[in-house]
């Protein structure tokens, strides 16, 4: 399993779908509709663990989650997220990385810009594909309010063009842009070859990322930066009555 049929992908014309997951059941549910790679977000730390923010995910929590993955989708890419402080040196970053793999990811996804291009490198020559991550960083944002978020974002908006051309340059295999303002994310996606995948970052890029849960329910962990308040409230529901009107069936 490679990247290559996501290239296939762009060559076709189509756009590059990918769906965040944490276990085997939904894996094996999406393998069956064929997305296009799966991740194995440290968003688990919000959407499963019940945090306020990615900051205490271990890595041991990802690569059960990635385990967990990997059993239900046998032949789907699927991209495992570095956690927080597991990729610092180049020998953290590769045992970290190795780690993943042997879980079942086919690639590895980390977030900074060109300040991780020695990382990116270094990962590279032991012949693992790298996802990179850049505007919107949870990592890097210990609270999640609004204004430190949009403050952050900005100060990495001053560098993104050539974070991202570094990256590429490094060896990244592929590149989110996450929050980023879509003609910022059409240009990178038109300076750079390798695909891009946003997320909430408008059209212009090869492909985009969703957050499983918040396709279904209104999950109450996007912090508002992300929630389409319009149509949450209408998924929950959904979901809600389906549940409801299972036991009412049951009883």
């Amino acid at each position: 399993m490679n990247s290559i049929p996501l290239k296939s992908t762009i060559k076709n014309g189509k756009k590059i779908t990918i769906l965040t997951c944490y276990d085997a059941s939904f894996a094996r549910l999406l393998e069956s509709i064929e997305v296009d790679a799966i991740l194995v977000g440290d968003s688990l730390g919000m959407f499963i663990k019940g945090d306020v923010n990615t900051h205490d995910v271990s890595l041991n929590d990802m690569i059960y989650h990635t385990r967990a993955v990997a059993q239900g989708a046998k032949s789907t890419l699927i991209i495992s997220d570095l956690p927080i402080h597991t990729y610092e040196t180049n020998d953290l970053a590769y045992k970290s990385a190795i780690a993943l793999i042997e879980a079942g990811a086919h690639m590895v996804k980390l977030e900074g810009g060109a300040s991780l291009a020695s990382i990116v490198s270094h990962l590279k020559t032991k012949n693992i594909k790298v996802c990179g991550h850049i505007g919107y960083m949870p990592q890097s944002i210990k609270d999640m309010d609004s204004n430190e978020i949009q403050t952050s974002l900005e100060k990495t908006l001053e560098t993104i063009l050539e974070d991202a051309k570094a990256l590429e340059k490094s060896g990244a295999d592929m590149l989110v842009l996450s929050s980023v303002p879509e003609n910022v994310a059409k240009r990178i996606t038109q300076e750079i070859s390798i695909p891009t995948i946003g997320f909430h970052s408008g059209s212009s890029c090869d492909g985009e990322v969703f957050i499983l849960y918040d396709l279904l329910i209104n999950s109450n962990t996007s912090h508002d930066l992300y929630l389409n308040k319009t149509s949450a409230p209408s998924k929950n529901s959904d979901v809600k009555n389906l549940l409801l009107q299972f036991m009412k069936n049951h009883s």
